[in-house]
């Protein structure tokens, strides 16, 4: 007889991996590149520059993806002994991801129309408040999943610290001009890439 051995194989093909994974994987590498593709600021040059369509539209698409694998998330870290932090990062997290679609939609298509001091003025209406408020929730999110993962020791530390330094980043960055703009990019970026990162975690071991 010929000894087998049982253990799981040391990798993961991509047929094992369910679809939580894969939304959280698709999902954060579009965000992350929606993001890079973005111009520094929202000016009207950004606005006829040939990836702002692009970029916008690459950042609504990924939206669903991160909403469907999101409450999977949550789920594993619960398990994991994150207790209810985990579905507030999850709720504040889906807020967020409601919130910006209306806005990079009206970014993508109203805005090239309209140019750089109407969208300003649209910002200053109960639209931009009420987009900003939203956005706020989506800000905390990050560190709240932050917390979570490291309650429930899930995911690889850098990811944690990615996604802390993701908040603190997206609250300097409202400073304008370019600088805020890259710091904006670069922190959205990452963002994508830290919850792929976990979508990854996900999947079979």
């Amino acid at each position: 007889m010929i000894a087998t051995d049982a253990r799981p194989p040391a990798t993961v093909s991509l047929g094992h991996l369910d679809g939580a994974t894969w939304a959280l994987g698709g999902g954060g590498l579009l965000f992350s590149l929606g993001n890079l593709l973005h111009p520094l600021q929202h000016v009207d040059a950004a606005y006829r520059a040939p990836t702002w369509t692009v970029a916008h539209l690459a950042i609504f698409f990924s939206l669903p993806l991160l909403m469907l694998g999101l409450p999977s998330l949550a789920r594993t870290l619960r398990l994991r002994g994150a207790g209810p932090i985990a579905r507030i990062a999850m709720l504040l997290a889906v807020v967020g991801l409601i919130g910006m679609a209306p806005a990079l939609l009206a970014e993508a298509y109203i805005a090239p129309e309209l140019g750089a001091a109407a969208m300003e003025h649209l910002d200053a209406t109960g639209f931009g408040v009420v987009s900003g408020v939203l956005s706020t929730a989506w800000v905390a999110s990050s560190v709240v999943l932050a917390v979570a993962c490291h309650r429930a020791s899930f995911g690889p530390t850098w990811a944690r610290v990615v996604l802390v330094g993701v908040s603190v980043a997206l609250v300097l960055g409202v400073v304008p001009g370019p600088v805020g703009g890259m710091v904006v990019i670069v922190a959205t970026a990452a963002y994508g890439v830290a919850i792929a990162a976990l979508g990854w975690e996900l999947g079979p071991r």
